[in-house]
């Protein structure tokens, strides 16, 4: 269902200035994975667990990659790009897109990283889904260690995109997908059971705010 929402609603995406509130792009001291727009995503493959690796330092996320979203568990290495120790792939789940004749098919998953078990990936697409289910309002700070607000939202389940992280604060810099949509309520002229207003956010959020799941809510 995640994919046919998604795939449903990319031309609402045309209004995605039209629901937003204004903030000034924040500076992030912390980020060093600050690669080209132009640069590629792209995967090498390590023989063992770096020796610096720390688990208390993973973060979870949704990794487009590979033709669908995985699940996955990553961490920054010091040259900024990111490995993956845990992954997992919703092959189990039926899902669909819809192809270039308007009709339905079926995803069939091949797992990208099958039998290689430390893949490094750089410039990844890492995105989340918001987990304030009840409307609760999710701030966006300007720095991952500042208390100033630059911008709210009360809008259920947002998927933002991940900029950078910060380890000590445990908070993500992140900003709105604009192919994606959001629970919220809007013109009745909107289709039911589809209210999607596009939000335009970016900031530092506090990590209890995550859900890495692509196919269900985060308890």
């Amino acid at each position: 269902m995640y994919f046919i929402m998604k795939k449903a609603l990319l031309l609402g995406a045309l209004v995605a200035l039209l629901f937003g509130c204004n903030t000034a792009s924040t500076q992030n001291t912390t980020e060093i994975k600050d690669k080209p727009a132009t640069d590629e995503t792209t995967v090498r493959y390590l023989d063992a667990m770096p020796a610096d690796f720390n688990e208390d330092d993973l973060f979870e996320f949704i990794l487009d990659y590979g033709g669908y979203d995985m699940i996955v568990d990553a961490w920054q290495m010091p040259d900024g790009d990111w490995l993956i120790p845990y992954h997992w792939c919703p092959e189990e789940e039926e899902s669909f897109e819809v192809d270039e004749a308007g009709n339905l098919v079926e995803i069939e998953y091949k797992d990208p990283f099958e039998g290689k078990p430390y893949p490094v990936i750089h410039n990844p697409h890492f995105s989340f889904g918001t987990r304030n289910y009840g409307g609760e309002t999710i701030n966006f700070y300007k720095a991952p260690d500042s208390q100033e607000v630059v911008c709210t939202t009360d809008y259920k389940e947002i998927s933002l995109d991940v900029v950078a992280v910060d380890t000590k604060t445990r908070r993500l810099q992140v900003k709105s997908n604009p192919k994606d949509w959001c629970w919220g309520e809007v013109e009745e002229e909107w289709q039911e059971g589809y209210r999607h207003p596009f939000v335009d956010l970016q900031g530092w959020v506090d990590e209890e705010w995550v859900c890495a799941n692509t196919v269900t809510t985060c308890p």
